[in-house]
């Protein structure tokens, strides 16, 4: 399984090409799998257990708790570094399964969660950190792995094990004055999020409107009918359930009108990603330049976008669970669309400054680790909650700006 993801992904991947790599038949591979999806993720899960045992050995060496947790995370890289096949396998072909892969993720994490929270609760720093935090941290250095991986530069995590030992401890710092001015904000209801999932300005039908009613056959283009009526079946289907029939079914067309639109299902789909992800980064970022001054602007647009994902379940079963089902095309958008959020964090008094500036890296895993914490909430049925986490994720995201602009 891991050579045959290597060389074509996981979508690519055929029972025939496992068999043949594995020397074995059909029916033997059925004798231990129900299908290709079962062996993906039981390869997935004893990758993990190898890696959660050889990290686990090496945070039991002796030394104090900053090394002890050097040495474990860089047993975690090398081993990515190392073998970047078994580690692209979990870190970028898991995600291609959409929600089948999250529940293996998740308890991928929780051993990680479980170290960092030990070498948390060692440290002599007087504060604790909270299991939202840790979740964050594991998922940021997740998501630097992810990113290296994808671009063919994973060579280079061996140099980052101390820079993110470094993010990592500094969240038991106290928080700035900057800090605290921005977790204030974001701790009050703000004007981002509406109950009327994705409006138009133009006062067209929501999203939640079904495409093939009479509402929007008489207000919405046939497009417009088409790409909604993908995002619908997408989220109470799946991807691997999107066809062209069904899209032309909920929207009420033909296939000869889908095809007048568009050339396939995936760029469909995409095109309904596109116009659901604009919103609400323009819901995020119209706060956050209305806000009057730094740090303020982080708190309140932090606050927007969690309102926005909680008002919007089309749009956050979309983005975080359903959009890496799409293939290679549809993970570089989903990057892209984290980049949009996570720019913001860059943004503020300092950032034109040489001391002022986030590491790239760091941004890379404050957004990879909020990005986890979002999906971990949805995937437990706390959707609507999100907006409570707005002072806790804005920390996440201020306080490597703070320490640098305070030093």
């Amino acid at each position: 399984m891991v050579e045959a993801v290597a060389r074509h992904g996981y979508a690519g991947t055929t029972l025939r090409e496992l068999v043949a790599l594995a020397g074995v038949s059909k029916s033997t591979f059925y004798q231990h799998f129900a299908s290709k999806e079962a062996c993906f993720l039981a390869t997935f899960d004893e990758i993990i257990s190898q890696l959660s045992e050889r990290v686990g050995e090496a945070y039991r060496q002796p030394g104090d708790f900053r090394e002890r947790l050097l040495c474990s995370l860089g047993v975690f890289l090398e081993m990515a570094v190392d073998e970047p096949a078994a580690a692209s396998l979990v870190a970028v072909e898991s995600l291609t399964l959409g929600a089948a892969g999250v529940a293996h993720r998740e308890r991928a994490s929780q051993g990680f969660e479980l170290l960092i929270q030990q070498s948390f609760d060692h440290s002599p720093a007087p504060r604790q950190m909270s299991a939202t935090t840790v979740r964050a941290v594991v998922g940021g250095i997740r998501g630097v792995v992810y990113r290296r991986l994808r671009a063919g530069q994973g060579k280079e995590l061996r140099n980052l094990t101390g820079l993110l030992v470094e993010w990592a401890l500094g969240y038991q710092q106290p928080d700035s004055e900057q800090v605290q001015r921005a977790t204030a904000v974001a701790a009050l209801p703000g004007k981002g999020g509406t109950r009327e999932p994705a409006a138009a300005d133009d006062g067209a039908p929501g999203w939640d409107e079904p495409p093939d009613s009479k509402r929007s056959r008489r207000e919405l283009g046939q497009r417009e009918r088409i790409v909604r009526a993908a995002a619908r079946v997408v989220v109470e289907q799946g991807y691997g359930s999107l066809s062209i029939p069904a899209i032309s079914a909920a929207a009420g067309t033909s296939n000869q009108t889908f095809y007048e639109h568009f050339a396939n299902k995936r760029d469909c789909f995409l095109a309904a990603f596109e116009i659901l992800a604009g919103e609400a980064l323009r819901a995020t970022m119209a706060v956050y330049d209305d806000a009057a001054d730094e740090p303020e602007a982080a708190g309140a647009s932090m606050r927007a976008m969690l309102e926005h994902i909680a008002d919007n379940e089309l749009f956050a079963r979309l983005a975080f669970f359903e959009l890496s089902t799409a293939g290679p095309v549809a993970l570089d958008r989903a990057d892209q669309v984290m980049d949009g959020f996570t720019a913001l964090i860059d943004r503020g008094p300092g950032a034109g400054e040489p001391d002022g500036k986030v590491p790239p890296v760091i941004l890379e895993a404050i957004g990879s680790g909020i990005w986890a914490v979002i999906q971990h909430e949805i995937w437990h049925g706390r959707r609507e909650q999100l907006p409570q986490l707005a002072p806790e994720l804005v920390t996440l995201a201020q306080a490597p700006r703070s320490r640098l602009i305070g030093r």
